[in-house]
Order: C-alpha cells, then sequence, then structure tokens
C-alpha cells in the first residue's frame, strides 16, 4: 500500500460499498437468472442494468464476443430469445475453424466499430454484423466482406467514440487494393486490420519467448498505437486499449490478467474523487496507486475495476439513461434513487436538487 501517497476518502469506501452491491447483483441476477428487484437493496442498481457488473467480460459491451467464444455454454444464454439461442449455437464450433488471429481479428473489429453500445435493448449488439462475420474463416474472407458490404451499418458511437480514421492525403497510401472507400473506418479495417494483428501477435510472441513471461496490457496498448502512428495515423487509444484487455480475458496465458491498464476519462474522474495526492509526482502515478488500492480491497482485476469506475461515477450522480427507445423512461426520477453515503455530490440528480433551479427532471 501507498499510504504515504494518497489518502483515501469517503467516496474511496463509498465505491467499496458499491462494489460489493454489484458484485451480489452480478452474482444473483446478471449471471444467476434471479430477478433483479429485491438482489441488492438499491432501487437505482436494481433498475438500471449497467450497475449489474464488476468483471467486464460480463459487460453488456462484451454480450457479442462472450457469445462467440462460448455458444451455448455463455453466461448469459438463459437470457436469449429463441432466436438468440438458436445464433449462439451455431458458434459451438468457432474455436474449431478460428485461430488466435481470427479471434483478434474480431476482438480488434468489435471494438473499432464502437462495442455495439446503445445503452438500450440491444446494448452490445448495435448494428454488428460479427454474426455475418463468423461464417467466415479467416481474416482475408472477413476484410473482403466489410469491403464489399460498405453501405451496411457497422459503427455505433454511443458511449464509445470511434477513432479519428485516416484522413483522405493517406487514403491512397494506405489503399493496397484501390478499392474505392466510401469511408475512412471501412478502409482502416480492410487495409490495415489484418497486419495490425500479425505484428501485434508476433511482439507478444517474441516477449513470451525472449523473455519468458506474460504481455502486459499497456505494453499492448503502446505497440497498437505506435503502429498506427508510424503509419501517420492517429493512435486509436480507447479502442487498443479494450481490445489489449479483451486479450487479457481470452487468453491469459499470453496476457498479465492482473497488469496495470490506461484509464478513461470517467474512471479517472472517479478516482480524482477517492483520495487526496500527497507530495509531489506525477498524476499517472496517483491513478496507479489509487487503483492499486482497490485491487487490494476488492480482489479485482485492474482491468476490472477501470470499468466498475466507470460505472459509479454515474451511479454517484443516480444517472439513469435517457433513449429513443424509452427502455427506462418507466421509472419514476423523484423515486428511483442509489443507496450512496454520498448524500452531497454536486453533479447529476440528486434529491438534494429537488424543488430548486438545479432540478431538471
Amino acid at each position: 500500500m501507498n499510504n504515504d501517497k494518497i489518502k483515501l476518502n469517503r467516496y474511496y469506501y463509498d465505491f467499496l460499498n458499491y462494489y460489493k452491491k454489484a458484485a451480489r447483483v452480478q452474482k444473483i441476477a446478471n449471471l444467476g437468472g434471479h430477478p433483479y428487484l429485491g438482489s441488492c437493496g438499491d432501487d437505482l442498481i436494481e433498475s438500471v442494468t449497467i450497475y449489474d457488473t464488476v468483471e467486464r467480460q460480463h459487460a453488456g459491451f462484451q454480450n457479442m464476443l462472450q457469445d462467440l467464444w462460448f455458444g451455448e455454454k455463455a453466461p448469459k444464454y438463459y437470457k436469449w430469445s429463441n432466436e438468440h439461442k438458436s445464433r449462439n449455437v451455431s458458434y459451438n464450433d468457432q474455436h474449431k475453424f478460428w485461430s488466435r488471429r481470427e479471434w483478434l481479428w474480431i476482438f480488434m473489429f468489435h471494438r473499432i466499430t464502437g462495442s455495439g453500445a446503445s445503452f438500450e435493448a440491444d446494448h452490445g449488439y448495435r448494428n454488428t454484423v460479427i454474426p455475418q462475420l463468423a461464417k467466415l474463416q479467416t481474416c482475408e474472407q472477413m476484410e473482403e466482406w466489410v469491403q464489399k458490404n460498405v453501405d451496411i451499418p457497422m459503427f455505433t458511437s454511443i458511449g464509445n467514440q470511434i477513432p479519428m480514421f485516416p484522413s483522405r492525403y493517406l487514403w491512397k497510401s494506405l489503399n493496397k487494393s484501390g478499392f474505392e472507400y466510401k469511408t475512412p473506418g471501412k478502409l482502416w479495417i480492410s487495409e490495415c486490420m489484418t497486419q495490425l494483428v500479425d505484428d501485434t501477435w508476433e511482439f507478444m510472441d517474441e516477449i513470451r519467448n525472449w523473455q519468458g513471461r506474460r504481455v502486459n496490457i499497456r505494453e499492448i496498448v503502446d505497440y497498437m498505437c505506435e503502429w498506427n502512428r508510424e503509419r501517420g495515423m492517429k493512435r486509436f487509444h480507447f479502442q487498443f486499449t479494450a481490445t489489449a484487455a479483451d486479450l487479457a480475458d481470452y487468453y491469459p496465458d499470453m496476457v498479465d490478467q492482473y497488469s496495470h491498464m490506461y484509464y478513461g476519462k470517467n474512471a479517472k474522474e472517479s478516482m480524482d474523487m477517492f483520495a487526496e495526492k500527497i507530495g509531489r509526482y506525477k498524476k499517472e502515478l496517483y491513478y496507479d496507486y489509487v487503483m492499486e488500492a482497490v485491487v487490494k480491497d476488492t480482489g479485482g482485476a485492474p482491468r476490472d475495476l477501470e470499468d466498475v469506475m466507470c460505472d459509479y461515477i454515474r451511479y454517484v450522480e443516480n444517472y439513469i439513461p435517457h433513449s429513443k427507445q424509452k427502455t427506462y423512461e418507466h421509472l419514476d426520477r423523484t423515486k428511483i434513487w442509489n443507496t450512496s453515503a454520498i448524500q452531497d455530490h454536486p453533479k447529476g440528480r440528486q434529491k438534494w436538487m429537488m424543488g430548486t433551479d438545479h432540478w431538471i427532471w
């Protein structure tokens, strides 16, 4: 512990309580199939499913990958419709004709296209074409399919910002096939991604073979970002971080599951609230010190806890998603609250705001 570097405060201990409640709901309701209502005694957690996870592999944005990897043995298989279950069954032999090469290609494709995020009924599946890609056997076949189906929606940026793809002046140098792409995203997927997949596995193998250890999540992210930069493109930091975490989830023999990862905006905002910084040192170290404290107190892995921290910042603000499908419109915003010990939080939707100019619901 770095007790001489950080001083933990009430938000930190409130987060630990949130973690316990979310872990209970994950086990009982999300994976166990029992009703959400009454599962943890917190109206917000029991009513809004974005708070039902403490392990990223069970989060909604993982649904498509989890279905594909596990088939009819997927942890959430019991939830799905008969049509959805049939699709899962069709994935049972996926491991027989896909190598690790195709799996990394699919991980990266899922993240680059927005993880199917929607925070509605189709969360984790929005605009995904992975069921079609699952019928193919090689990366080359998949990139060709993307190329030929350029008019089919494949991206969603809700909650997962799409990276800044190559500018038009780079298209010619990257476009080895000469195909006339309409969008840079599909150009990057069809012309660049397979080579990055191959180079990433080679990079990981070199570390494993020459240094005799598993690769760290940050090493993978740094390699992928530098690969893009060397070719004149922006770093896809957010998407590559998620891809590296997927590798840790599904290839623990190659990736250290407990290695530090890079933190997103919401996770940093949570950690900024958790403690006071003691002394002078880089802010990046502060976040690592806080993460190490959370790992010690929860037993979780950084890649999972980073995601839980993103949920906590919404939880402490009593966040209920608004959506076109009105998934949560039946919830009374004056009655559905968290049981957080932080009752004077200045942001979001708070009880103390009712009857004041701050109340907009």
